[in-house]
């Protein structure tokens, strides 16, 4: 079985718009409206953001949730998404994420990996992410 869903895709612009929509406050900080963020991630979720630090899913919903309204102006998008690879039990897309906050643009290059959950929106779960500093 081929995981070659376009949810792939769906899946990180979908995310991307609500951080956008929750860091702006067009979401009401409730658990419902976070629910889109904290239902996708994977119980052993993690990130390593362009610090070089890991951060577990507990850390990361926690710090997310406590940053809702905290850049009303900034705008987020995905450029160059790509699969990078498909197998039965997991896919592993690269994209750049792209922010704007206060006219300052910033941009890095993410690695993503997935796992099928054909209960969640776009039937897909995130595993892992690493991102880097695009200069």
């Amino acid at each position: 079985m081929s995981l070659s869903l376009p949810n792939w895709h769906q899946e990180v612009v979908d995310l991307h718009q609500f951080f956008q929509e929750w860091f702006r406050a067009d979401l009401p900080q409730t658990k419902t409206a976070f629910s889109r963020f904290a239902q996708v991630m994977h119980p052993t979720f993690h990130i390593v953001p362009p610090s070089g630090s890991l951060i577990p899913r507990e850390k990361i919903v926690t710090g997310l949730y406590e940053g809702h309204g905290q850049s009303p102006h900034i705008k987020i998008w995905i450029e160059d998404a790509q699969l990078q690879y498909e197998g039965e039990q997991f896919l592993i897309v690269t994209y750049h994420e792209k922010q704007e906050n206060n006219g300052e643009v910033t941009d890095r290059l993410s690695t993503a990996v997935f796992q099928p959950n054909p209960d969640l929106p776009n039937q897909l779960s995130w595993l892992h992410v690493h991102e880097t500093w695009v200069t």
